[in-house]
């Protein structure tokens, strides 16, 4: 016969149930982090921003694509001021957990891209709801 032995904390099932949704949450938080970080790095890349004064988005996923839509106050590189702008993207989730942006357009810079875009994420089915 074998004697049993029990270890603290690993006694009950209830205790692994509820580190489970923390994780979720944790996993989730990083997830939008990454696809913050994406956004920015992207946007002080490629358009004329020298700094990002205040973003904010919505996003909806599927599988591994990512479609958001948000609003951007930015510095402008060569005019003085902020300027607030409207912008929506796509972008891609790979097996590691990293986001890639595949593009970005601005409503009042780009507007026929910016509807090809949003064409784009209603067909793929992750334009996200704006609730007014």
């Amino acid at each position: 016969m074998g004697k049993i032995i029990k270890f603290p904390g690993n006694n009950d099932n209830q205790n692994e149930n509820e580190v489970v949704p923390e994780k979720e949450e944790k996993l989730q938080k990083t997830s939008e982090d990454k696809l913050t970080k994406a956004i920015e790095d992207y946007i002080l890349s490629t358009f004329a921003v020298r700094d990002i004064i205040f973003m904010d988005y919505i996003h909806k996923e599927n599988k591994s694509n990512i479609g958001f839509v948000g609003v951007l106050a930015y510095e402008h590189k060569r005019r003085e001021g902020v300027f607030g702008a409207n912008f929506i993207g796509e972008a891609i989730k790979d097996k590691n957990g990293n986001v890639r942006i595949i593009e970005i357009a601005f409503e009042a810079g780009e507007p026929s891209l910016y509807k090809q875009i949003m064409n784009t994420l209603k067909a793929k089915n992750i334009l996200p709801v704006i609730n007014t």
